[in-house]
């Protein structure tokens, strides 16, 4: 089989690999479609602390169970159509004895720590595999990992349908968060970035979209609420930039939900927290329950929006490329079927 492979920092080629067989408590899957993620890009510029090459990378995939290892769990078939719950816990440590394993104190992840699916084939645990309904394709199967991400964002923030939410950063988490919070009922919903093509994606949702570096966020945000500022903002650029402005765009006692993950600590206005009395939430990955969510309301959503390239497995060094370059890019989903 073919296997998109972590060879050094900034090299990821699709090479030859073995097919491994199921062993117990896991599952063959033949892998349809694999979603290229920020973090793999961390992986790739050798930025990930635990990623080491050679490593199969991909923590985003739907596909079809072509094989089933020696176990009683008789919920999957030949031929189920699922996708991965991607989370490899202790199940010892207080989170996971505490029933939020999703922030193990050793939490590891497929495409980070054992082979993943942006091959095409890869073995899962069983009980990590999710069957998908009828009405979700492959292709959506593929988003249901990062919507989750923000069906838990939301869920840990506590907004209301009269806020006013500010999202810093329009890459696909931030759009799928926007489509969230519009499914909420959120009106005053708005999003900057300094992409203007990722920002036209957002327009095309309906969201209210701003370029940071051609308007003045802070000015904006206070002339739409009469000097109130936002309610909530959701911080999913992971920039210096924006740590510097979410806590500049928000109303005393107001919050802020930091979503993404920030490659190198940034330095945060602790003063503006305290002087404003600001709830700072940090949110991580995802629960069983979130991708429940996702799984039920994914066909109410235009994800398919976000996907901007769509390339075979074998073009994998290119659809890197092109997002190192965010060069009119957001989703890129990889087809691994051929």
């Amino acid at each position: 089989m073919i296997a998109a492979t972590f060879i050094n920092p900034s090299s990821i080629k699709p090479l030859p690999s073995k097919i491994s067989k199921p062993g117990f408590g896991e599952v063959l899957v033949k892998v349809h479609k694999a979603g290229v993620c920020g973090s793999d890009l961390a992986i790739v510029s050798g930025q990930h602390p635990r990623a080491r090459p050679p490593m199969v990378v991909g923590h985003e995939f739907s596909g079809e169970v072509v094989e089933l290892g020696n176990n009683d769990d008789n919920h999957l078939q030949i031929g189920s159509r699922v996708t991965v719950f991607p989370l490899l816990v202790c199940g010892s440590c207080y989170a996971c004895r505490n029933q939020f394993s999703h922030v193990c104190s050793t939490l590891r992840l497929i495409g980070f720590d054992r082979a993943g699916g942006m091959a095409q084939y890869v073995t899962v645990p069983t009980d990590l595999i999710v069957p998908l309904p009828d009405t979700i394709d492959y292709e959506i199967g593929a988003l249901i990992e990062p919507l989750a991400v923000c069906i838990h964002a939301i869920s840990m923030s506590n907004v209301q349908v009269n806020d006013t939410v500010f999202i810093l950063g329009a890459g696909p988490i931030g759009l799928l968060t926007a489509m969230l919070l519009q499914q909420k009922g959120i009106k005053r919903l708005y999003i900057s970035d300094i992409d203007s093509f990722r920002l036209n994606i957002a327009r095309d949702l309906g969201v209210n979209a701003l370029n940071s570096n051609d308007s003045d966020i802070l000015c904006f945000t206070d002339e739409q609420t009469k000097g109130n500022l936002a309610d909530m903002v959701f911080e999913v650029a992971g920039v210096q930039s924006t740590a510097d402005q979410m806590t500049k765009l928000v109303r005393p006692r107001g919050s802020i939900i930091n979503v993404s993950v920030f490659k190198k600590a940034p330095v945060v206005d602790m003063r503006a927290v305290n002087f404003k009395e600001l709830r700072v939430i940090g949110t991580r990955v995802y629960t069983r329950e979130d991708y429940k969510k996702a799984l039920r309301i994914a066909p109410d959503l235009p994800l398919d929006k976000i996907i901007t390239h769509r390339l075979p497995l074998t073009e994998v060094e290119s659809a890197f490329e092109v997002v190192f370059k965010q060069k009119q890019v957001c989703k890129i989903l990889l087809d691994c079927s051929t």
